[in-house]
């Protein structure tokens, strides 16, 4: 009876250690999760879409290349300004970027190959493509939405977590339906080698999309908003691959 009684009180010692180490473990992983910066030492692309002599859809003397620009800038200062990261820029100005490749007759072609050769760098973790879609007719169309090609296993969840916070922003007067993502054959989609996805920010063909796009306070909710979808796509790939 004496070793019994020892050997229970040695089982239920190691019982009570175990579980004791366990949550110290998890108190100290759960402790790294949430100090770590998820988007510490990435890279990441943005694509403000067309630019120069391309000015994209347009509505009058709206432009849909100088949208896409000066929400890009707002999106990188916000990256920057909140993180160790490094941040690319196809294009900082109003430029296309046909004459930085060769490889076709095209203009237009030369111009997406050039956007690809950027998104393509080896150190480059993610990119986004800023567009807007026009529905000429289709007027009542409006709101986000968010564009993938399953050319890497990621472009689907990128694209799901940031249309996720795309329906989420809360802004007066604005109440878009809520969007699901699409696949479309875009090139720009099809980078070798980095996962990435379009957004088009907004309809121009809409009347209170072009109003809000145009409103400094909007484009800094859309920076936002595609801000915590990186920052959530980053922190769940941190977790399942142990890379922190």
């Amino acid at each position: 009876m004496i070793i019994i009684f020892k050997k229970r009180k040695l089982y239920l010692t190691i019982i009570l250690f175990s579980i004791l180490l366990f949550s110290l473990q998890n108190l100290k992983l759960t402790k790294k999760i949430i100090e770590t910066d998820p988007l510490a030492d990435r890279t990441i692309a943005i694509d403000p879409g067309h630019g120069g002599v391309d000015g994209g859809t347009s509505y009058n003397n709206l432009l849909e290349k100088d949208l896409n620009l000066k929400i890009g800038l707002k999106l990188r200062d916000l990256l920057e300004a909140k993180n160790n990261l490094t941040v690319i820029m196809t294009r900082d100005k109003d430029t296309a970027l046909d004459h930085l490749n060769q490889y076709s007759k095209s203009r237009h072609q030369r111009d997406l190959m050039a956007r690809i050769d950027i998104v393509n760098q080896k150190e480059v973790d993610l990119f986004i493509s800023l567009h807007i879609d026009a529905r000429t007719g289709q007027p009542e169309m409006q709101g986000p939405t968010v564009l993938y090609y399953p050319r890497h296993r990621e472009n689907q969840k990128i694209a799901e977590i940031l249309q996720k916070h795309l329906n989420q922003i809360n802004y007066p007067n604005f109440n878009p339906p809520t969007h699901h993502i699409h696949q479309r054959d875009f090139y720009i989609l099809k980078a070798k080698k980095t996962p990435g996805v379009i957004i088009e920010l907004g309809f121009i063909t809409n009347y209170l999309n072009r109003k809000l796009l145009q409103q400094d306070t909007y484009q800094q909710a859309l920076v936002k908003a595609i801000y915590k979808g990186i920052e959530e796509y980053f922190s769940s790939f941190s977790f399942l691959t142990g890379n922190f």
